[in-house]
């Protein structure tokens, strides 16, 4: 029988297939104490893993969207975001989520000068968040910050289980190039480099709840494919750090949260640093967290705080059998195809 508060992944699962992507040790780096874990550049595309096994796994958690001020002093942010994940954890929750480049001001200008070397352990800011996961026993959602790897540089997020381990990394996959006249002109692919795979997160294998989450950052959330292809792996919740501006922000921050949460049937956290007026680049804010049927669970205002939510995830199962509207898509009008889902056998 399941244990109160929690049920298998077998039933969390059932109306999406859980395709488990099992992480793969790389080679510790030589400036850290613990290695490093990362999942296959090829998340998708791994064994079936526990589908089919009854796996016990809790189905309620804490997340806790920590919207942070980030200035010119890398170090005080990186500290700042320290002490905020020491006040989450206080407060019980199991999942941390911090913001789009949280270590950093947002700006092209500043990309080169803040970024880190992840790969190579050359990153105080992944060595913070690998041992806060680990002293507090949480996991952890990076946010984002720039990333260097040989001669490009990437917006990054990076996630840890709770014994520290960095068990994935996401690099954002579509670049804010924009220009909406008299208004803002920005162009991330001046100084970034695209990332070229989606990133799933399942807190289920790192003995966590039976939450499989999908990550992308910012901009990933105007391109529904890659939420949609989250959906079909067996996704639940969906976490996006993000900075939207003054423009972007009132107009669609809330829309397309709300909209992804609702099309796909899950959670949504959707995270954003604190509004700074003296910054080159002013974040809208308002972080927020929305359950499947599209209801509010909680929102910030443009200040810096946290946002707790309980996340309940048979709502997920319940809706997705009250509505199955995933499995009524005329596949034979459309279909969304992708190298990272399992290709459909034809039919003999």
């Amino acid at each position: 029988l399941p244990m109160r508060g929690r049920t298998s992944l077998r039933l969390l699962n059932l109306l999406s297939p859980l395709i488990a992507s099992p992480a793969v040790a790389f080679p510790r780096p030589p400036a850290l104490s613990r290695g490093l874990c990362f999942s296959s550049t090829n998340p998708l595309r791994q064994n079936r893993g526990q589908y089919g096994k009854l796996v016990m796994a809790a189905t309620n958690f804490k997340v806790a969207c920590i919207q942070l001020e980030a200035g010119k002093d890398k170090k005080a942010n990186v500290a700042n975001a320290a002490t905020q994940i020491d006040t989450a954890c206080k407060e019980g929750a199991e999942l941390i989520v911090l913001p789009e480049c949280f270590n950093s001001p947002y700006g092209t200008k500043y990309f080169p000068e803040y970024a880190e070397d992840v790969t190579m352990g050359e990153s105080d800011t992944a060595i913070m968040l690998s041992t806060k996961a680990r002293e507090h026993g949480v996991f952890i959602i990076g946010g984002s910050f720039p990333e260097k790897d040989n001669d490009k540089l990437y917006n990054t997020c990076i996630a840890f289980n709770k014994a520290g381990d960095m068990v994935c990394k996401h690099r954002k996959m579509h670049l804010f190039d924009i220009d909406i006249p008299g208004q803002i002109t920005f162009k991330e692919s001046d100084t970034l480099s695209p990332g070229d795979s989606p990133t799933i997160f399942d807190l289920s294998e790192h003995d966590g709840p039976a939450a499989r989450i999908g990550i992308g950052i910012c901009y990933d959330i105007r391109f529904p494919e890659l939420c949609a292809l989250y959906r079909n792996s067996g996704c639940n919740v969906l976490v996006f750090p993000g900075a939207f501006n003054m423009v972007t922000g009132p107009a669609h921050w809330e829309l397309l949260a709300r909209g992804r949460a609702v099309d796909n049937q899950c959670f949504m956290a959707f995270c954003s640093p604190a509004r700074d007026d003296t910054a080159d680049y002013t974040a809208w804010g308002h972080s927020l967290v929305f359950d499947p049927w599209g209801d509010k669970l909680g929102e910030l205002d443009e200040k810096a705080g946290i946002l707790y939510a309980d996340i309940d995830l048979t709502q997920v199962v319940t809706r997705r059998t009250n509505m199955p509207y995933h499995f009524q898509k005329r596949n034979d009008v459309y279909s969304l195809e992708s190298p990272f889902l399992p290709k459909k056998k034809d039919k003999k």
